[in-house]
């Protein structure tokens, strides 16, 4: 039972830690070559892109991509 305590303690995140976070300036050079100088990384998997932005996203466009984002994995929206 410990082992899932663990899982799900490091699963929760408030959405302001989400976009502090997870809004980041992106480094891929060919990101950079199309303009873009902000992502919305994965939460599991860094290297995955949600969306990509040439200005840093604000927490409401973040909130509208997370929305987004869970209706494609629950099948709701």
């Amino acid at each position: 039972m410990q082992s899932f305590r663990v899982f799900s303690e490091k699963k929760s995140e408030t959405w302001e830690q989400g976009y502090e976070r997870r809004v980041v300036k992106t480094t891929d050079p060919e990101h950079k070559d199309d303009g873009y100088n902000w992502r919305i990384k994965g939460k599991e998997r860094d290297n995955i892109s949600i969306k990509l932005y040439k200005e840093k996203p604000s927490k409401k466009e973040f909130d509208n991509q997370m929305r987004r984002v869970a209706g494609h994995e629950f099948g709701s929206q």
